[in-house]
């Protein structure tokens, strides 16, 4: 019987530190890409190569891809693939991503694109400022560049987009139910936008990317700032 409760009591303590650490929570992760999914939607720019593996999507991003309209000297970078679905009104979409961290600014985005110059990127990122963690790159134009929580010791995050009206914003979550907002944000108006997942490799060689969820949800969200599944 003491071996028993003692036995008991390991499960316990096993089943209570995997709920609380959703690192080690692989329920919270199940993937559920499909072809299909691909099939009804449109590239933009389209990778170099791609395949839905094990419910998964992998994206291999060309050497040099990137989204950016540099404030600094002008340039515009439009070269990443973009897979996106069009969508008109208020919506939620959400994705879970695993970025190809082997160089700096390689990265896997939730992005909204309205026309070549007013776009959001929202990333999961390995920045030159902060290593992995979340950016937001908001184009009216030229492109701001927005540094946010540091996420060093995970390799996959849940993003969150969600759209009211002209307004967007941007959440990140680690189980995909407890989202943190990291910007708000205000574009021009238009009643549709291209949404979908965008994968770059700017300076390094070319990249594998993950992206093991992504959904878009018609629907409105009446507290952008407080969003949770």
């Amino acid at each position: 019987k003491r071996h028993s409760m003692k036995r008991l009591m390991l499960l316990l303590i096993l089943f209570t530190n995997c709920a609380e650490n959703p690192k080690e929570n692989p329920a919270r992760f199940s993937p559920s890409f499909t072809a299909n999914m691909v099939k009804g939607m449109q590239w933009m720019n389209p990778p170099e190569s791609f395949e839905v593996k094990e419910s998964t999507l992998q994206i291999v991003a060309r050497e040099g891809s990137d989204f950016f309209n540099n404030p600094e000297d002008g340039t515009i970078s439009q070269s990443a693939p973009f897979l996106y679905e069009r969508v008109s009104g208020d919506f939620v979409a959400t994705a879970l991503v695993e970025p190809d961290f082997r160089a700096q600014w390689n990265a896997v985005a939730l992005m909204v694109h309205i026309d070549s110059l007013n776009w959001i990127k929202f990333a999961f990122e390995n920045s030159d400022a902060t290593g992995p963690g979340i950016v937001s790159v908001v184009t009216k134009n030229t492109s701001d560049d927005a540094n946010g929580a540091v996420l060093s010791d995970v390799s996959r995050v849940w993003l969150a987009m969600v759209r009211k009206e002209d307004n967007y914003a941007m959440h990140w979550s680690l189980d995909g139910k407890n989202y943190q907002m990291a910007r708000l944000t205000a574009m021009k108006p238009v009643s549709g936008v291209k949404i979908g997942i965008e994968a770059q490799s700017p300076v390094g060689v070319r990249a594998t990317h993950r992206i093991h969820s992504f959904t878009v949800a018609s629907r409105t969200v009446t507290d952008l700032r407080n969003y949770s599944e």
